[in-house]
C-alpha cells in the first residue's frame, strides 16, 4: 500500500505563494512516503521470484512491471547511481536513464525523452507519468509530465503518482484529468483508492470527483484506512454529455469453493459507475459480482501455474478475478475490458452484458484466421471502438499485453484492431501493430491511441517506449524515457490540442559564474509554446528599480531560458512574451554583485 499526504497541483513548491492552498482541498495530487513503498517493491520481488520460473529473455525482470495493472542549455543533465544499487542484481543489467535538473525549479527531475523520427510523423506533446522503480532511483518520485518533441518539459507536476494523467474535453473545452490516491492489492495486478481531479487550461481546479458510500473494504493489508475516496485508478473517461466513468473495487465475502478455494472466501467486486459532472448524480453502477452468472469465475486466468486461484483466503487478500482496466462508451451501453477474463465484454444501458469476445477461444464469437493474422489476445488493456451499428458489426483496438508477471516472453505485445461481424459472431483481424525492429513484451499497462490521418500510438505501459505507425502502419516515431524494467507509465498520449496559460507567474533565478558573468534563468511551468515563445528581461543598476524598459529580448530555448545579465544589474524582472508582446511577468530579484 502507498501512504499518501496531500499536494498541490501545477508542479510549484508547496511554499509558493503563487499557488494558494485556498484553491484546493485534501483530495489534491499525492506524494509517497518513499521507505515503506521501497519495502514493498522488495518484499514483492522475493515473493514473485519464489513462484516463477523466470525465463532470460532480457525484457522483463522481478520487480519490473511496477504497476502491473495497471537538451536545451538551459537544464543540466545528471546520471543517479544510488548507492543502494550494490544490493540489487537486477541493477546491472541496464545503465541508468539520465535526468535533468533546473536552476528555477531544483525540485523538478523529469527524464530525459530521447525521440526519433521520420518525415510524416504527427506533432503534438507527450502526456504520461513516469513511475520510476524505487531501489533503482530512490530520490526520483513519480509525476506528471506534459513534454514537447524535442524532449523538453512543458509542465511538470508535484512529486507524486498522477495516474490516468490525459487532456480531455469537458463543456467543450480542453482539461486536465489525473487520478490521485492510494494502490493496494497485488504488485502485479493493483487497484486504487482515490479520486480524480480536473484542472482547465489555467491549471485552476474545476473538480475533485470522489467515490464512497461508506460500503468499500480496500482488499488490502491497510483496509481500515480511512480513504476518502474509492476511485480505481484505470479508468477515468469523460463523455460527450458531461459524464465521469470510472471504475472501483471492493474486497467482498464470496463463496469461492466452485474454483477450489474456501466457502468462506473473498474475492474484489470489478465495479463501474458513471456520474454526472453537474449534478453529481449516480448514473450508471456495474458489478462484475452481480452478473457471475453471465460471467462465471471459472473463467478467470488470475491463477497459479497449478491451476489454483492467487488468494481469497480473506478480506486483505481477496481474489482479483475479473479487474477492469478500460471501460468506454459503445452505442447506448459500454464496452469494457477485462484483464483477467482475457476478454473485452459490451453491455446494455441496463448493464447486462451483450456480447462476450473472449481472447482465447471466442466467447459469444468465432475467431476468423482469414488473414493470417492471429485474433488471439490476452492480459490486455485499454480496449476502445472505432466504430460500430448497434447489433450489426464494431471494429474494436486494443493494447494485446499477450503477456503478465507469471506468464512472460512467448507471445510479443502488439497493437490489435479487430471487426466484429454482431449478427453473425465472427471475429476478423484488421491489423496488428507491431515494431518490427524492437519486439516488446509487455507484461502490465499500456496504451493503444488513434491519432488524426489514421495514424497511430503504441504506448508500451512497463516498458517506458511509445511507437508512432502511419497510415500504412509503418514506424515514424520511437520515444523513450527510461531503460527497461526501471520506470513506466500506465497511460501515455500524445496530443495536439493542448493550450495552457498557467494562472501563476514565471520564476527567475541567477547564477554566479567563475566568469564574473550573472546568469539568468527563466522557466514558465506549464505554459504551452503557443502562448510564449521568447522572453523580456527588465534590468536595473540600482536595487530599487524602476524597472520600465525592456533591456534584452531572447528566445525561448526549451523549459529554462538562460540569459547573460548586463554588469551592474542589482533589480531584474523576465516577462514571458508572444513577439513582442508581454504575457506574464515574474516577481522581481535583487541581484548579488560577483564577488571579486
Amino acid at each position: 500500500m502507498w501512504n499518501t499526504k496531500p499536494m498541490p497541483p501545477g508542479g510549484q513548491s508547496t511554499l509558493d505563494p503563487a499557488l494558494p492552498y485556498g484553491l484546493l482541498n485534501l483530495r489534491s495530487p499525492l506524494s509517497l512516503q518513499w521507505e515503506s513503498f521501497a519495502s514493498f517493491f522488495v518484499q514483492y520481488d522475493a515473493k514473485l521470484v519464489e513462484h516463477t520460473d523466470w525465463k532470460s529473455h532480457g525484457r522483463r525482470l522481478p520487480g519490473a512491471g511496477l504497476f502491473a495493472c495497471l537538451c536545451d542549455r538551459a537544464a543540466s543533465v545528471e546520471t543517479v547511481v544510488p548507492e543502494q544499487a550494490a544490493n540489487f542484481s537486477l541493477f546491472a543489467l541496464a545503465p541508468f536513464w539520465p535526468y535533468r535538473t533546473f536552476v528555477t525549479e531544483p525540485e523538478f527531475h523529469p527524464p530525459v525523452l530521447e525521440i526519433t523520427k521520420q518525415p510524416g510523423a504527427s506533432d503534438g506533446l507527450f502526456v504520461f507519468a513516469p513511475l520510476p522503480f524505487l531501489p533503482v532511483y530512490p530520490d526520483r518520485p513519480p509525476v506528471g509530465l506534459i513534454m514537447d518533441q524535442l524532449g523538453s518539459p512543458i509542465w511538470h507536476s508535484a512529486n507524486g503518482y498522477l495516474g490516468q494523467l490525459e487532456v480531455q474535453q469537458l463543456d467543450g473545452k480542453n482539461v486536465l484529468t489525473y487520478w490521485t490516491g492510494g494502490i493496494g492489492g497485488g504488485f502485479v495486478d493493483a487497484h486504487g483508492m482515490g479520486t480524480i481531479t480536473i484542472l482547465d487550461s489555467t491549471y485552476k481546479l474545476i473538480q475533485n470527483v470522489t467515490l464512497n458510500d461508506g460500503t468499500f473494504k480496500a482488499g488490502d493489508s491497510m483496509q481500515n484506512m480511512p480513504y476518502p475516496s474509492y476511485i480505481d485508478i484505470h479508468e477515468s473517461h469523460i463523455t460527450p454529455k458531461g459524464s465521469l466513468i470510472v471504475t472501483a473495487y471492493n474486497s467482498t465475502p464470496y463463496n469461492l469453493s466452485a474454483v477450489g478455494g474456501p466457502e468462506d472466501g473473498w474475492l474484489l467486486d470489478s465495479l463501474i459507475y458513471e456520474f454526472d459532472l453537474r449534478t453529481n448524480e449516480t448514473l450508471f453502477r456495474w458489478s462484475s459480482v452481480e452478473h457471475i452468472d453471465e460471467l462465471p469465475l471459472d473463467g478467470s486466468h488470475q491463477l497459479h501455474p497449478n491451476g489454483s486461484i492467487i488468494d481469497g483466503n480473506n478480506a486483505t487478500q481477496p481474489w482479483d478475478y475479473f479487474l477492469t482496466n478500460s471501460v468506454f462508451p459503445l452505442d447506448d451501453g459500454y464496452i469494457l475490458s477485462s484483464r483477467h477474463y482475457w476478454s473485452t465484454i459490451a453491455l446494455d444501458s441496463h448493464g447486462n452484458v451483450t456480447w462476450n469476445l473472449n481472447g482465447e477461444d471466442g466467447g459469444d464469437f468465432d475467431l476468423v484466421n482469414q488473414t493470417g493474422k492471429s485474433s488471439t489476445f490476452s492480459w490486455q488493456h485499454y480496449v476502445r471502438p472505432l466504430d460500430s451499428t448497434p447489433n450489426k458489426n464494431a471494429t474494436i483496438y486494443m493494447f494485446n499485453n499477450h503477456n503478465n508477471g507469471f506468464d512472460n516472453g512467448t507471445n510479443p505485445s502488439t497493437g490489435l484492431t479487430l471487426y466484429l461481424d454482431l449478427q453473425n459472431r465472427t471475429v476478423e483481424t484488421v491489423s496488428v501493430l507491431q515494431d518490427p525492429k524492437e519486439v516488446v513484451y509487455v507484461d502490465s499497462q499500456g496504451t493503444f491511441q488513434r491519432l488524426p490521418g489514421d495514424h497511430k500510438l503504441l504506448a508500451n505501459g512497463q516498458i517506458p517506449t511509445l511507437t508512432e505507425f502511419d497510415d500504412n502502419d509503418r514506424v515514424v516515431m520511437k520515444a523513450r524515457f527510461g531503460q527497461d524494467n526501471q520506470v513506466s507509465s500506465y497511460r501515455s498520449y500524445l496530443v495536439a490540442n493542448w493550450s495552457a496559460t498557467p494562472y501563476w507567474a514565471p520564476k527567475i533565478a541567477t547564477t554566479q559564474e567563475t566568469s564574473g558573468n550573472v546568469t539568468l534563468s527563466m522557466s514558465w511551468n506549464g505554459a504551452t509554446p503557443d502562448v510564449y515563445d521568447g522572453w523580456m528581461i527588465y534590468e536595473s543598476t540600482d536595487i530599487n528599480g524602476p524597472l520600465t524598459e525592456v533591456s534584452q529580448q531572447v528566445r525561448r530555448t526549451g523549459f529554462e531560458t538562460n540569459a547573460t545579465l548586463s554588469a551592474g544589474t542589482r533589480l531584474v524582472i523576465a516577462a514571458a512574451a508572444k513577439g513582442n508582446q508581454a504575457t506574464r511577468r515574474s516577481r522581481s530579484i535583487r541581484v548579488e554583485l560577483p564577488s571579486v
